[in-house]
């Protein structure tokens, strides 16, 4: 609330008397309605006009803003912007994401998450905290292919074992809750989704660092509690940066936290 407390104040300043009252009021009067719309569940598009009210307030870009405008400049120039503005664009893809499932009950769930034909039902264990980054439902890996850096390059990212069809979960993370209800579970892109530090390079190679040779990608997951009629009543969704250890079978990957994409829980 800081930042929007901030410009109104500085709103305010310029105004007087009656004017500057009312102005007060009418901007509390939508946040407030579009707040109550956004959590009661009715109209979930409508999420993305709360998003869009306290962004505009805030001064910072919506997610898909973000997608719009910094998807496919290269990792040099993203990284112009400070990293804790770019934790929060991607902290709030994460929210979206698990808005989808809330509220949702385990039969609805598992249509949407159908999609590589197997039984996902593993993935809605109980999350636990001794178990490590590898725990419950899998939503889908998403690989850096091209950051974009150099003379004539361009963007190129992969999803991968997505649980729903890719462009489904581009969607959720705009907060945008439509399916597809297609099978396919990889999609390249030449756009970019995330924006933080660890998801545009998940070998965490900064500053110049030399670059460890290896495969590296980025998972997301979630884990989800139930009532009593097994309606999902929270979302914990997080991210990790891994690498593919060498030399090993079956195949193994060391996974590390994201930093600020960890602890994420929709209620």
């Amino acid at each position: 609330m800081g930042p929007f407390r901030k410009k109104l104040q500085t709103s305010l300043q310029n105004e007087t008397g009656q004017v500057l009252t009312e102005f007060a009021l009418v901007v509390v009067f939508i946040l407030g309605i579009v707040g109550i719309i956004y959590n009661s569940g009715l109209d979930l598009h409508s999420q993305t006009l709360y998003e869009k009210v306290v962004s505009y307030l805030q001064g910072t870009p919506t997610y898909s803003q973000a997608v719009s405008t910094y998807g496919t400049i290269s990792n040099e120039e993203l990284r112009k912007i400070d990293n804790n503005e770019r934790i929060v664009m991607d902290q709030t893809a994460l929210e979206n994401l698990a808005r989808a499932f809330l509220g949702k009950n385990k039969e609805t769930i598992r249509s949407m998450l159908d999609n590589t034909g197997t039984n996902i039902d593993s993935g809605f264990a109980a999350y636990n905290p001794n178990k490590g980054l590898s725990q419950c439902m899998l939503l889908f890996d998403y690989y850096i292919k091209n950051t974009g850096d150099g003379e004539n390059a361009q963007v190129k990212t992969k999803f991968d074992n997505a649980k729903a069809h890719p462009q489904d979960i581009i969607n959720w993370m705009q907060g945008n809750y439509t399916e597809q209800n297609t099978n396919d579970k990889s999609m390249t892109s030449n756009s970019r989704y995330f924006f933080s530090d660890d998801l545009i390079d998940p070998s965490g190679v900064l500053h110049d660092e030399e670059h460890e040779a290896g495969e590296y990608a980025v998972s997301v997951r979630c884990a989800f509690t139930w009532d009593s009629n097994q309606n999902a009543t929270s979302v914990r969704i997080w991210a990790t940066r891994n690498k593919k250890k060498n030399n090993t079978n079956p195949v193994e990957w060391l996974r590390y936290e994201a930093d600020g994409m960890f602890d994420i829980i929709v209620q």
